[in-house]
Order: C-alpha cells, then sequence, then structure tokens
C-alpha cells in the first residue's frame, strides 16, 4: 500500500525542521541535545507507525543496533586512543535516525556523512591551513545531511532497497 504524499509530506517537513535544530545546535555547542534526539525519533517512529505497523519493531531493533554498534566504535576508539572522538549525542542520533530509514540505507547515510564532514574539514584546512584537520568538528550536522539525504532517497527516488 502506497502512503499518502500528505503524510510524506509533513513528515519530510518535521524531519527537516528537527534536524535543523539539532545541527545548528550542535555546530554551535557541539553538543546535540537529548530532547532533539528524543523528537528525532519520536516522530520517525510515528512516521513508521502511521505507514505499516508491522514495520515498527523491525525499526526499533534497528535503533536499538545501531545505538550500540556506534557505542561499540565509540568506546573503540576510546580504548585505543583515550580521547573521546564520537560524541554520546552523535550516538544517539544515529540511532534515532535508524528510526527514519531502511535498514539497508544506513550505509549510505554514514558514506554522506563522513565525505560531507571530510570535505568540510578539508575546506578547512584550505581556508585556514594544517592546524585546522586537529580541530574538534561536531558530527551532527554532517550526519542530519546523510539523514536528509537518505530519507529523500527512499522517499521520493524510490531507493528503499525493496525489502522494508
Amino acid at each position: 500500500m502506497a502512503t499518502h504524499p500528505s503524510l510524506v509530506l509533513a513528515a519530510t517537513i518535521a524531519l527537516a525542521v528537527v534536524l535543523a535544530a539539532i545541527a545548528i545546535a550542535d555546530f554551535r555547542r557541539q553538543i546535540i541535545p537529548d530532547g532533539l534526539n528524543l523528537a528525532l525519533a519520536g516522530i520517525g517512529l510515528c512516521y513508521q507507525l502511521a505507514t505499516d505497523a508491522n514495520g515498527l519493531s523491525v525499526h526499533l531493533l534497528f535503533a536499538a543496533a545501531t545505538f550500540a554498534a556506534a557505542w561499540l566504535l565509540r568506546r573503540g576508539h576510546f580504548l585505543m586512543t583515550g580521547r573521546i572522538g564520537l560524541g554520546l549525542g552523535d550516538v544517539k542520533m544515529l540511532a534515532a535516525a535508524a528510526c527514519w530509514i531502511s535498514p539497508l540505507l544506513l550505509p549510505v547515510l554514514l558514506f554522506i556523512a563522513s565525505a560531507s564532514a571530510l570535505l568540510f574539514v578539508g575546506g578547512q584546512v584550505v581556508a585556514t591551513g594544517p592546524a585546522a584537520a586537529r580541530a574538534r568538528v561536531a558530527f551532527g550536522p554532517f550526519i542530519a545531511i546523510g539523514l536528509g539525504s537518505s530519507w529523500a532517497l527512499e522517499q521520493f527516488a524510490g531507493l528503499d532497497m525493496g525489502l522494508l
């Protein structure tokens, strides 16, 4: 059954608003407020419930698995380097993002987020010098770019991998 275009439009607008708020907050203060991550997850799960109640459990499991994998990556990096490389807000945001997209689109989200972050840092290095490569960079805005792009690919280009 096809999802009504008005529901997709409303979800897309809500997603854009929450992602913009997260990107602004993280870029300014390098912190993603829990309330925004909760809103991101809650709206995504409501959309999944409205479109396919049976798929809700898949998205909940996917969100939990994404959280666990991102947290383990964060912890492993800390154990190897003694530095926090991925903030806990980023870990929560990735789990919340999993409520929005097909599980098979997570690599697309991560590629877009990572590539855009690397392009940003590269631009900073070119503009201000090599010291910029060692500066802390908020990853939330880039996760937002990755999620927004993945959502658009799934909803408007039909890239849902045909599984969910």
